[in-house]
């Protein structure tokens, strides 16, 4: 509890400098059987956010200011932020992502919604795009789909989290501000790391030492890919990207490490309609162009049918 408390007042001064106050609840989805934390931020259209794998809620905050006239809604996918934890399994992390995405749908009242989704959640989004097509209305996925698409790479540092047993030991190990800032560089890219705030620094270098994150993590980079590749079942076949009929737009660094976006054009071009946009930066985009991004996110909420309100 000492932990959580010190998560929650850095993510309370993070939010507060941009002049946001999230309201929180929380979604007890027994048919996932996970207890689901989302902050609400703002008023108008509905946007389902996504964030990626050892990230949190807090890590769209910089970003909101660019989002007047939407309700975003930044769900902590399981054993992330302050959500409860789930024991994944290789070969039954797509059959959960599809429940626990009809459960977060059904538990927000949302019939439909469009969804944002950076890495981790950019790919959970896409499977369920492909499998629930009346329930994404419009998709916008930030940086590389983690491995969703043909190519992608598991590279360091989360080619340790594939490694059972190292991978909860490397997660749960007590890491200045300094250390974990240039971790999550290598990760996103070392000018988004240099110019995150501290209290988002903080977020989520003691999120990731919460027990229950650890080990789903753990047990979910183990599930979902092999040391330098992904499993086959975790990526998208061409008939599934065909099944794809959410109008789908993709935000993608230049540099990102994990899938060149020049690599990914091909799988993007089997999606109906789908369009990539290249944008300086690394794996989160966003944080290294928060403005360009948000006028491509919002630009292409607007002409699918959910301008801001």
């Amino acid at each position: 509890m000492k932990l959580d408390h010190r998560i929650r007042e850095a993510e309370t001064r993070l939010f507060a400098r941009s002049g946001l106050r999230p309201e929180e609840s929380f979604l007890d989805l027994a048919s996932a059987k996970v207890r689901l934390r989302v902050l609400s931020v703002g008023a108008g259209t509905p946007l389902l956010m996504l964030h990626g794998v050892t990230l949190a809620a807090a890590v769209w905050a910089t970003w909101l200011t660019e989002f007047a006239g939407y309700r975003a809604l930044l769900v902590e996918l399981p054993g992330h932020g302050l959500s409860g934890p789930v024991a994944y399994r290789p070969g039954s992390v797509r059959d959960h992502t599809l429940g626990l995405m009809d459960s977060i749908f059904d538990a927000l009242g949302l019939a439909t919604a469009p969804v944002v989704g950076h890495s981790l959640g950019g790919m959970f989004a896409l499977w369920y795009a492909a499998a629930r097509p009346e329930r994404i209305a419009s998709l916008a996925a930030i940086g590389d789909p983690a491995v969703a698409l043909p190519g992608a790479t598991v590279r360091m540092p989360l080619s340790l989290l594939t490694v059972p047993v190292l991978s909860e030991a490397v997660l749960r190990a007590p890491a200045p501000r300094r250390v974990y800032r240039e971790l999550l560089g290598q990760g996103l890219s070392p000018a988004a790391a240099a110019g995150a705030p501290a209290e988002l620094v903080d977020v989520l270098r003691l999120s990731a030492r919460r027990k229950g994150n650890a080990r789903t993590v753990a047990s979910l980079m183990h599930a979902i890919d092999g040391f330098r590749r992904p499993r086959a079942d975790s990526v998208m076949t061409d008939g599934e990207l065909r099944r794809i009929t959410a109008p789908t737009m993709f935000c993608w660094g230049t540099d990102d490490p994990f899938l060149a976006p020049a690599s990914a054009r091909p799988a993007i071009a089997k999606i109906p309609g789908a369009v990539l946009h290249e944008v300086p930066g690394g794996h989160g985009p966003w944080l290294d162009d928060p403005a360009g991004c948000a006028k491509l996110v919002t630009g292409h909420l607007a002409a699918t049918g959910f301008p801001a309100s």
